[in-house]
């Protein structure tokens, strides 16, 4: 999947998601999550799994419950789980599990534990963290959200605080049909006009 077309300007391309800065500007919510992760060094202690924080904080379009969610890139998941145990496994809630390769997603680890009352999800899978959907569903829900504004956003936030999970809440005020987190990543192929053509709006 090539979703690095090159005519997304700063803030909308693959590269200015890495670290905490866009989560830490995103909103107060965004900005004290960034803040428990700096303090408790989380990014760092996965510095060598390719660490990319994904989800709805970083797009300011959580809600209270919203967790932080983390993509890593783990060859040996035995491994992993080991280093989990003695690095997170002190925190609040810590829990892992393993979870069985699908049809679009290899088998992954997925660890959750709590920081400071903030929900944390690792997910560990042997793939590069930037072409792992997560990262791909949260660069396209940026790129909508930029070019479908405000409005847009507030009905994505009213539709996640009834209960409904982010992208299936995309692909319904989208109209996109079939799997919403497939069609939510086909979209990662389009440049900036492309999908404002595709989403019928105009362009800024």
């Amino acid at each position: 999947m090539n979703h690095t077309v090159m005519d997304w300007s700063e803030g909308l391309d693959t590269q200015s998601f890495s670290g905490l800065a866009l989560l830490k500007a995103a909103s107060a919510q965004g900005a004290r999550a960034a803040d428990i992760l700096g303090r408790h060094q989380v990014l760092e202690s996965l510095a060598a799994y390719d660490p990319e924080v994904v989800g709805t904080l970083p797009l300011a379009i959580g809600t209270p419950e919203s967790d932080i969610d983390i993509l890593c890139r783990v060859s040996d998941l035995a491994a992993f789980d080991a280093f989990a145990d003695e690095r997170f496994g002190g925190f609040d809630g810590y829990s892992r599990h393993l979870r069985n390769a699908t049809r679009h997603v290899a088998e992954a680890l997925v660890v959750c534990f709590d920081c400071e009352g903030l929900p944390i999800e690792i997910f560990a899978t042997n793939g590069p963290t930037r072409t792992q959907y997560g990262f791909i569903h949260m660069l396209v829900e940026a790129r909508i959200l930029s070019v479908m504004g405000d409005a847009f956003a507030n009905d994505v936030r009213a539709l996640k605080q009834s209960g409904l999970k982010t992208e299936p809440v995309f692909a319904k005020l989208l109209g996109l049909a079939g799997d919403p987190y497939i069609a939510l990543a086909e979209l990662a192929e389009l440049s900036p006009s492309e999908l404002c053509e595709r989403l019928d709006v105009p362009r800024n």
